[in-house]
This record gives structure tokens, C-alpha cells and sequence, in this order.
């Protein structure tokens, strides 16, 4: 695999953890700590993963905008005979970054409905001179997962882990689980035909102002990447994400050698077809 760019990989943080946002200038945000937190936990949401749901994030550095990201519930369709959440992903720099460094990133995740693992994982990189279209199905009942580049036609297959997840399927898992201060997550993720394991750290809640959305009340993470490539290897991260049923991604903040710090922060935000289950 072909080492990936320093700013083409900060342009795509965004894919993690959906606890993400933040920035300066024209999106804002603020925090304090809440002394007298009324939520001791936060407990399994009782909604399933809106169809339509749509985020979009401006990714910052040094102040100014460099890049979004529009994140989408597309729709349900089958996969492997069930039935699976299909989430896009668009990631694409602003005029000024083209001049120099244009990417043009698309990432499609198809999320079994049922368990909330990931059954494919497909993404197109387009990236100044490099160029990406791969794709990975995973064998979730014989564990085992297949990998294919499109531009190449090189295949591999691998073992994976139970209940593996890709870049994106993460994010929204992480979003249904119940969440407590002082504890751990564990995730297994498929990254660049290897497995690895997301450790997050949930740490404490905060209340957050952010441009556009108002006075809310987050919780606080810290994903430790035990990988590299699209997740920062070196650096510290933190993520913000709201206590609201939703669970809506408010805040990710993080500082990365050379490049220095970079925010990510939710500009739009459409609910799609939110229900709560029965």
C-alpha cells in the first residue's frame, strides 16, 4: 500500500468517530466543565440509524477552512442477503488547497441493520497524483475478508476479527452504545487489509456552545488509534458528541506533528427519517 499523505489524511479524520467538530473563525465553539454533572451515564439510544440523516463538517487548520465533509444515510439495501445501512462519504479541499493539493475522497460503508457491523467497505481516492478504488467485503458469520483493488485487480483475503468494523461502520456503532465516564471501548477495525483495535477512552461531560447549534451538553472522548494511515498514529485526539438522543457529533479537535492543530466542525445538520423504537 502506498503511504498516505500528510494533509490528504487529516482531510479525512473526519471518518472515525462521529464525535467529532470544531474549529475557529466562522464556526465556533466553546466549553466548560460541568462540576455537578446531572448524567452519571449515558444509556443505549432507543432509535435505529435514521435513513437520510446528513452531516456536513468544515475541516480547519490554522484557522481557516480547508476542506468538508458530507457524511449520509443514503438508504437500506441488501447485502449478502440482509439488509444494510449504505453511508456515503465525501471529502473534497476548497479552491485554495486545489491550487496546490486538490483531494477528491468518496467512501461507501454498507452497515448490517441488524448488528451494526460493517459488510463492505469500498473507497475512490482522488489525490493530486495518487488514485485509489478498492473495495473489502466481510464473511461477518466465517470471519473472513476479502479484499480487491479495482485498478490493479490484486485480491487478498484475511481473517477478521468478531464483529469487525470499517473506518465508518465505527462511528455509528459507537453512537448506539451506552456510554459512562471512566470506562473503555474497545472496537476491532479493518484498515488498509489489517486488523487493529480502536481504543476509546470516555472521559467526562462538558457543556459546548457550537456556532449554529447552540448551548449543549457533550461527552468527552479520547480515541487512542493503535494503527496508522487513515487515523492519526502520533498525537493526541479528543471528540465531543452530544448526550441528546441523536447522539449528534458536535466537536473533534486533535494536534498532529508538522502540521500542527486541526478542527473539525459540524456545519449542517438534517435528521432524515428519525424514529425512536418501540
Amino acid at each position: 500500500m502506498l503511504a498516505k499523505p500528510y494533509l490528504s489524511t487529516f482531510l479525512r479524520i473526519y471518518l472515525i468517530i462521529s464525535w467529532v467538530v470544531m474549529s475557529a473563525g466562522c464556526s465556533q465553539w466553546d466549553r466548560s466543565h460541568l462540576s455537578n454533572a446531572s448524567i452519571p451515564k449515558l444509556e443505549k439510544p432507543h432509535f435505529k440509524i435514521p435513513v437520510g440523516e446528513r452531516m456536513v463538517f468544515s475541516i480547519r487548520w490554522l484557522g481557516m477552512e480547508v476542506g468538508t465533509a458530507a457524511v449520509k444515510v443514503e438508504e437500506i439495501v441488501k447485502m449478502n442477503e440482509r439488509d444494510a445501512y449504505h453511508v456515503s462519504v465525501h471529502v473534497r479541499s476548497n479552491k485554495f488547497i486545489d491550487l496546490f493539493y486538490p483531494v477528491r475522497d468518496e467512501h461507501h460503508s454498507y452497515i448490517d441493520v441488524e448488528h451494526l457491523y460493517s459488510l463492505r467497505y469500498e473507497r475512490k481516492m482522488k489525490q493530486r497524483d495518487y488514485r485509489a478504488d478498492e473495495l473489502i467485503t466481510f464473511d461477518q458469520v466465517n470471519h473472513k475478508g476479502l479484499y480487491e483493488s479495482k485498478r490493479s485487480g490484486d485480491t487478498k483475503e484475511m481473517i477478521i476479527p468478531e464483529n469487525v468494523q470499517d473506518p465508518v461502520s465505527c462511528t455509528y456503532w459507537f453512537r448506539m452504545q451506552p456510554l459512562e465516564p471512566g470506562t473503555v471501548i474497545h472496537i476491532p477495525v479493518n484498515v488498509d487489509e489489517k486488523n487493529w483495535t480502536l481504543e476509546v477512552h470516555v472521559e467526562d461531560f462538558e457543556q459546548v456552545v457550537v456556532d449554529g447549534f447552540g448551548q449543549m451538553v457533550a461527552i468527552r472522548t479520547e480515541p487512542i488509534f493503535k494503527f496508522q494511515g487513515l487515523f492519526m498514529s502520533r498525537g493526541r485526539v479528543w471528540g465531543w458528541m452530544g448526550t441528546d438522543e441523536r447522539r449528534t457529533p458536535l466537536v473533534m479537535k486533535t494536534k498532529i506533528k508538522i502540521l500542527g492543530a486541526i478542527n473539525v466542525v459540524i456545519k449542517e445538520y438534517e435528521a432524515g427519517d428519525y424514529h425512536v423504537e418501540a
